[in-house]
């Protein structure tokens, strides 16, 4: 089933349940930016009167085809009331399906909170007609607060790598290593969104950073994922420092933030007496 078929049946769904009141397409289906692949979801929310009886009456999934398998995040054990309710589901034929089911009474939040949000029914006349941009998915200029957040986290963990790596416990040097990728990962959105004035989308892993950086720091960024493997975690943990300490100094500059040049060389020469540590 294409994903327009999805939508007809869906749009026809909502336009005949006298309970569902509001439709509502999200995701990347009505993202401008965003190709148009097989691999998309579709993304929609229904905004009806009593979200529990709705999530009663699964009838709607049935001529979707067979269920490959379906996650409900908002489902608790003896749950039989309800404020909003999610089914994912990955049909066996290759189509997705996310439907989320919200109260009448969240429209306008939902849909200033979401701007990759395309109104298709709205028998009330309520929703407004919105157009879709990806403006609340953007990089977002750093606060002070946020920038020193992000700082302090990763070289707070950076100290457990050596210690993992040390003791021999790879998985859980790895799992640190992990940590830390995702501060620099996002000290480059911030310095991608100075260089964009934060216009652009980093993407959910960070893949549409790529083309705002040059090729070589951007392979430098992908060495990083290393191997559970000694000399490829303290690799990784050497290229993570080297990497974050100079963006976040660029960052600082363009956000007008202090640098914390002395912090960073004591914790370095932390690493230092880490490794030569026989304990």
């Amino acid at each position: 089933m294409t994903n327009e078929q999805v939508l007809e049946h869906l749009t026809s769904v909502a336009a005949e349940r006298e309970d569902v009141r509001v439709l509502v397409l999200n995701g990347s289906l009505v993202n401008p930016n965003v190709p148009v692949d097989c691999f998309q979801d579709v993304d929609v929310t229904c905004f009806v009167e009593d979200v529990t009886t709705f999530i009663e009456d699964r009838s709607w999934m049935l001529p979707l085809g067979d269920v490959l398998i379906m996650q409900m995040p908002d489902e608790v054990p003896g749950g039989d009331e309800y404020e909003r309710f999610a089914f994912l589901v990955q049909f066996a034929a290759g189509h997705r399906v996310d439907l989320t089911v919200r109260p009448l009474r969240d429209v306008q939040q939902a849909i200033q909170a979401d701007s990759l949000s395309l109104v298709l029914v709205d028998k009330d006349g309520i929703a407004g007609q919105p157009i879709p941009s990806d403006d609340t998915y953007r990089i977002h200029r750093p606060s002070r607060f946020d920038y020193e957040q992000c700082w302090n986290e990763f070289w707070w963990v950076s100290l457990y790598v050596v210690k993992g790596i040390k003791r021999g416990q790879l998985l859980y040097a790895y799992d640190h290593v992990t940590i830390m990728r995702t501060m620099l990962r996002q000290m480059l959105s911030w310095e991608v969104g100075f260089k964009t004035d934060f216009t652009v989308n980093a993407g959910k892993a960070g893949d549409a950073l790529a083309p705002y950086m040059d090729a070589a720091r951007w392979d430098s960024y992908l060495h990083t994922f290393p191997a559970i493997e000694t000399t490829s975690l303290e690799a990784a943990h050497e290229a993570l420092v080297e990497q974050f300490e100079r963006t976040s100094r660029r960052v600082a500059e363009r956000a007008g933030y202090p640098f914390r040049a002395d912090e960073a060389r004591r914790i370095r020469d932390a690493f230092s007496t880490l490794w030569c540590s026989n304990g």
